[in-house]
């Protein structure tokens, strides 16, 4: 097999497998995490075709809830993998929506369209998301999509006691709606549930212990490997038992694996905000002598409750979590992993057109600033692309400032 250079890079399948093949060929796990992430969106609609049951999602604390009710959820993330500039095309001309408009929604919109005469059929949507995707379950309602929407509720900084119950016994209420559309009104299975949880719960332990073997081994698990990893960990890429076993054999890996060259003198970083699809990005980061340590928008520091019912145990996982409402939680999960991983730096990253995410960023990073932590604040695209080259170049120098 002929290995690729960095140079000969021209698409996101090219970074695929130069990851896969050249970076990590030393590891058979990072090979089929890979592989799953290449097969996952069309190992889902072909199950689909066959008349398994798969809706796409946000991919996040409902995944239990979804694969209780027998049905593989497919990640919205996935949708940037796969749109590039003729989905975004679709979303301006078709859907006229503006050009400035977040990148994620229009690739979101525009890849529905494109795939709606083949692929799955069924959305559910999240109300608290924001505005624009809000817009986006009505425009594909009208194309066809059956789609349900969700209020997660939100909570304020100081909620507790009467009003604090009142928001559970109201998601609670929404999950069991959830459960309902999901399984055309058979109801909730409350012991696959409660399964799926205790599932879950046995995954969240397994990525911490891959979270705390990278930072002996900073260098095992690479930038754009670790990120994939994460996105698994939110629905399994529709594949539960594949997917327990990649975790098993790269635990195994990395406790028997001897230091890498760099790994002494890596520089570890915090890594807040969404995935992008710009690739380039994350080996740049590797390439200036970085490491993405430490990560705040994908959850697996805690685990979900098992000593109450399980609907409830999702509403409280969702409403004591950091991304419940106000900034002001995520923004201290962030101080704890930079705590934890002893990052030199933090990268605060979103999509163009965010205005919400954008807001939230300045704030983090005039408060980071403030304390003497070196930031760093990027918008790139949802949709599959090149970086530009000055993003590259930002990111390349704020990494080599920090050594």
């Amino acid at each position: 097999m002929k290995l690729m250079t960095a140079r000969e890079i021209q698409s996101q399948l090219d970074y695929l497998k130069y990851s896969r093949d050249d970076v990590h060929g030393y590891s058979k796990a990072i090979g089929r995490l890979f592989d799953l992430t290449a097969s996952y969106v069309y190992d889902a609609e072909k199950a689909y075709k066959k008349g398994k049951n798969a809706v796409w999602a946000m991919g996040s604390w409902e995944v239990p809830l979804i694969y209780a009710c027998d049905t593989i959820p497919v990640s919205y993330g996935e949708m940037g993998r796969l749109a590039g500039l003729d989905a975004i095309t679709v979303a301006e001309d078709y859907y006229q929506l503006p050009q400035e408009s977040c990148s994620m929604v229009k690739s979101v919109i525009g890849e529905w369209h494109r795939r709606k005469a083949y692929g799955i059929k069924r959305i559910l949507g999240t109300g608290a998301m924001c505005e624009p995707f809000n817009l986006a379950w009505e425009v594909m309602k009208k194309e066809g999509y059956d789609v349900h929407n969700i209020d997660v509720v939100y909570r304020g900084p100081g909620v507790k006691g009467e009003r604090y119950e009142q928001l559970v016994e109201f998601f609670v209420e929404e999950i069991y709606r959830v459960a309902d559309w999901l399984t055309d009104g058979k109801g909730l299975n409350e012991d696959l549930l409660r399964y799926e949880i205790q599932r879950r719960n046995r995954l969240l332990a397994k990525m911490r212990r891959i979270m705390e073997l990278r930072l002996k081994h900073p260098l095992y698990i690479r930038s754009l490997a670790v990120m994939y990893l994460l996105g698994g960990l939110t629905t399994y890429f529709g594949k539960p038992e594949e997917f327990t076993e990649l975790l098993d054999q790269l635990i195994e890996e990395m406790e028997n694996a001897p230091l890498l060259e760099g790994e002494d003198k890596i520089i570890p970083l915090v890594w807040a905000g969404g995935r992008g699809q710009e690739f380039g990005l994350y080996h740049a980061v590797d390439e200036a002598g970085g490491a993405l340590l430490g990560f705040v928008s994908t959850p697996y520091s805690r685990n979900y409750r098992e000593d109450v019912p399980p609907v409830e145990s999702l509403a409280r996982f969702v409403l004591e979590g950091e991304w419940a409402g106000a900034s002001v939680y995520s923004r201290q999960v962030i101080e704890d992993q930079i705590e934890k991983v002893n990052a030199q730096g933090l990268i605060l990253y979103g999509y163009l057109g965010c205005s919400f995410g954008s807001v939230a960023r300045e704030m983090w990073r005039d408060y980071f600033h403030k304390k003497g932590v070196p930031c760093i604040s990027l918008e790139g695209t949802f949709q599959i692309g090149m970086p530009s080259g000055q993003i590259l170049t930002r990111v390349k120098a704020f990494v080599e400032m920090l050594s």
